[in-house]
This record gives C-alpha cells, sequence and structure tokens, in this order.
C-alpha cells in the first residue's frame, strides 16, 4: 500500500506539477504598447525589450520572440531564439534585420529598411516559452511622419469644427430666449393696457349711476 502511494505521488510530481508550472506561466500580459513615427523611404528601429526574469536563468530554454505585422496576410515576419538563432517567415524582401547577439540580455528589437507604404501599422513582439505558451507581448504602432501631422490637423479642425457649432447653438439659444422673453413683455404690457382701460370704463360707468342727471319739465 505505501508503494502504490509513492508512485502515485511521484507520477503526480512529474506530471500533474510541470503542467500547473506551465499554466502559470503562460500568462500572456501586455507589457507595453507604443507609437512610433517615420518618414518613408527611411530606416526605422522597431524596439521589443524583456525583462531577463522573464527569461529565467536557463539559457538553454526554448524561449523565443516572434515578430509579426497584424494588417498584413501573413502575419509572422521574424522568430529570435534566446540562443540567437533566426527563422524568418517574411524578410520584406531583406529589408529586416535582426541583432542576433542580443537576445540573451532580452533584447529582440529589429531594424526596418526603407520603410514603405504597406509597412505601417500594428506590429507585435511576443515572448514565448515553448510552443503556445506566450508569456507577455509588446505592441508598435508604425506610422509615417506624413500620416502623424494629417492626423493631427485633422482632429484640430475637428474640435474647430466643434467649437464652432456650440458657438452658433449658444447665439442661437440666447437670441431664442431674447426673443421669447420680449414676447412674454408685449403680452404683458397688453394685458396692463386691457386692464387699465377696462377700469377706466368702469370707473366712467360708477360716475354716471352714482350721478344720474334726470332733466324733467314741470309746467302747469
Amino acid at each position: 500500500m505505501k508503494f502504490q502511494w509513492f508512485m502515485f505521488r511521484a507520477l503526480w510530481i512529474l506530471l500533474i506539477l510541470p503542467t500547473f508550472s506551465g499554466e502559470s506561466l503562460c500568462k500572456s500580459e501586455l507589457l507595453l504598447s507604443s507609437n512610433i513615427s517615420t518618414e518613408l523611404q527611411s530606416d526605422v528601429l522597431l524596439p521589443c525589450n524583456f525583462n531577463p526574469t522573464l527569461l529565467g536563468s536557463d539559457k538553454t530554454a526554448d524561449i523565443a520572440v516572434v515578430w509579426s505585422q497584424r494588417n498584413t496576410t501573413i502575419h509572422n515576419l521574424v522568430e529570435i531564439t534566446l540562443q540567437g538563432n533566426v527563422m524568418f517567415w517574411d524578410t520584406k524582401g531583406g529589408r529586416i534585420k535582426t541583432f542576433a547577439k542580443l537576445s540573451e540580455s532580452g533584447n529582440f528589437s529589429i531594424l526596418l529598411q526603407k520603410v514603405q507604404p504597406y509597412d505601417l501599422g500594428l506590429y507585435l513582439c511576443e515572448l514565448f516559452n515553448g510552443t503556445g505558451c506566450r508569456i507577455a507581448y509588446q505592441e508598435l504602432q508604425l506610422d509615417s511622419i506624413q500620416q502623424s501631422q494629417e492626423n493631427y490637423q485633422l482632429m484640430w479642425s475637428t474640435v474647430g469644427a466643434l467649437s464652432g457649432g456650440i458657438v452658433l447653438l449658444a447665439v442661437f439659444t440666447t437670441c431664442l430666449l431674447h426673443a421669447k422673453r420680449r414676447q412674454n413683455i408685449t403680452v404683458i404690457e397688453a394685458d396692463y393696457e386691457n386692464v387699465v382701460g377696462a377700469t377706466a370704463h368702469s370707473d366712467r360707468g360708477s360716475e354716471s349711476r352714482e350721478n344720474p342727471i334726470y332733466v324733467t319739465s314741470c309746467q302747469p
């Protein structure tokens, strides 16, 4: 009986416990979200740095970073392992450069040369521990300087249009309230004149009743 219990404990430690440990590592946390603006046809560095504590102390571990662009048909671009091995899915015509010697310290940045319009968009830098276990990731939005300026101008144009609409609405509301106030004053004045006129007419009637004038002729 003791031997069976010992075997059960051993199997639990060897099989179940690593599964729990692996699941606890696959947190898939968003650590950083950033924006970079660049000129077309220029070179731009896409940074990706992870804290060495996420990489662990085992330099032979199956840890790698996968770069992907989310607005393209082929999402994955390149994989860089902790040991500095590089595997490309899409080199963008040889315009993607890696720094494999820096990966051991947690630096998985890449250099994108001669940026094209279709290079713009959202990039992900994902840190994996083994197959399908994403530990953490970073987001990077790449825009052109011209596009950023156009978006800035559009934003201020929208703000200006909204401000102008608010001013016009305030002026219209003020004029409407003023016209309504003038209308109320006119009605009050008309009512006052009617009351005064009616009162004066009533006073004249009372006077004629209180002091009647009879013209009589007495002839013998």
